[in-house]
């Protein structure tokens, strides 16, 4: 790196918000940028030279499981999880962090950088909302929450496989990680891997590893999921979409906690503790033929069963002050709250996507919105005319009538409501009913 090219890296990298600094293949800083001395305390000068796990000492430096040291000695990249490191003071600092390799001109490793975000500020709001209806980063004061909040205590403690069942954005993974975070294994790997993400030629090696060699493109030895895992637990979301080809090699490693990478004949035994989770049916699954029996059972030891966001409606109020909280903090504004007609119209929306589609809602309205409340019209188009799209409109006229349809329903026929959200007077909206036929 030349001078001026090493001036314009330093340039950029101070200027992101993140902290970032980069290692060599001994894993020496190299550098470290001015968010990174700011969450930490370290100056750079006094950084500089020293190992990065001397300095930092997360929760998974040192170990084989620290992504810096998979992407310095297996070129791993682009994935990030959630660790504790140390402030110069010996402060616990929690943090997200995403590691990537460096390569020089020739695609040899030469090192490589971690970005890190403070989670402090997010972990403050959590805690201030589990003094009343929060668990593990799971909101609810639903009987049906409460009631998952003990069998989530009850299993934890053991190593005893725990599968999760729940629609599309009920909080499947938060289950998972509250799991992880209430056993033994805090402090070691919660490694995710999203099963319908990957192609079934890559699942195997993604799930086991494989040896340099072992099929075209195998230029390293590579780490598998289970492995890099060792003393943590595994999430299996999306258990339901593994090839049944693979369903026997994992049953293998839940009956005989043993497997070897692909192309290897070494046999490894993880100490893993296994998490999986569907929005499918499995027992249906099993009847199909798509799910083998012994693997449903021997992961269905311990079945949590989440309810969906229309089956906790009590949650909402709970769950939009949560996501409010959460975005001020994020987008550094200060909302106060939902105007009343967003309110009403949040608290009896059917949400199809859950808790996940709640949020999406709130953080566009945030976006959208210029307004210290939320607004109606600040919400996403596709919740408030959620069959638009199925609709064929042939001019304005169409979609006039429809919208005008849509908000009588949401109000249940209250004209008065009607115009309001509308934006026009009881007057233009009794002309609008009948020039439309409504």
């Amino acid at each position: 790196m030349t001078e001026n090219t090493q001036i314009d890296f330093e340039f950029v990298i101070n200027s992101i918000s993140e902290g970032v600094f980069t290692v060599d293949k001994q894993f020496n800083i190299t550098t470290f940028n001015a968010a990174a001395e700011n969450m930490t305390g370290f100056k750079r000068e006094e950084v500089l030279g020293k190992k990065c796990y001397d300095v930092l000492k997360g929760s998974h430096c040192g170990s084989e499981s620290c992504l810096v040291h998979l992407a310095v000695s297996e070129g791993d990249k682009g994935y990030s999880t959630n660790v504790v490191i140390n402030s110069k003071e010996g402060k616990l600092i929690p943090v997200e962090i995403s590691v990537m390799p460096f390569f020089n001109e020739q695609g040899s490793i030469i090192g490589g950088v971690e970005i890190f975000s403070d989670q402090s500020k997010i972990l403050s709001l959590y805690q201030q909302l589990k003094k009343s209806y929060s668990f593990q980063d799971i909101i609810g004061k639903n009987k049906k929450m409460q009631e998952i909040y003990e069998m989530i205590q009850a299993v934890a403690p053991y190593r005893t496989s725990v599968l999760v069942v729940g629609e599309s954005g009920t909080g499947k993974e938060l289950v998972a990680k509250a799991i992880h975070f209430l056993s033994d294994r805090r402090y070691k790997p919660f490694i995710k891997v999203n099963c319908a993400a990957l192609s079934d030629t890559l699942l195997e090696s993604e799930f086991f590893g494989h040896e340099k060699g072992a099929f075209t493109g195998a230029t390293f030895t590579h780490k598998g999921r289970f492995e890099r895992a060792e003393k943590g637990t595994i999430f299996l979301d999306e258990i339901a979409e593994i090839p049944l080809s693979l369903q026997a090699k994992l049953l293998r490693v839940l009956q005989e906690g043993e497997f070897e990478r692909v192309g290897g004949s070494k046999t490894l035994k993880p100490d893993v503790r296994v998490v999986a989770a569907t929005n499918k049916n499995l027992p249906d699954e099993v009847k199909k033929g798509n799910f083998r029996q012994d693997l449903f059972y021997r992961l269905n030891v311990f079945p949590i069963n989440l309810p969906s966001l229309r089956e906790r409606t009590d949650d909402i109020s709970l769950l939009i002050e949560f996501f409010i909280q959460k975005f001020n903090s994020y987008f550094k504004k200060s909302k106060k709250g939902v105007s009343r007609d967003a309110l009403k119209f949040l608290l009896t929306y059917n949400y199809p996507g859950n808790v996940r589609e709640l949020e999406n809602a709130i953080e566009y309205a945030f976006i959208k919105g210029k307004g210290t409340f939320i607004m109606f019209e600040d919400l996403p188009p596709n919740m408030i005319w959620p069959d638009a799209a199925n609709n064929h409109f042939t001019n304005l006229g169409d979609i006039e009538k429809y919208h005008i349809q849509k908000i009588l329903n949401q109000t249940e026929g209250n004209k008065e409501d009607t115009a309001r959200l509308l934006g026009i007077t009881r007057k233009t909206l009794y002309n609008k009913i009948k020039k439309y036929n409504l």
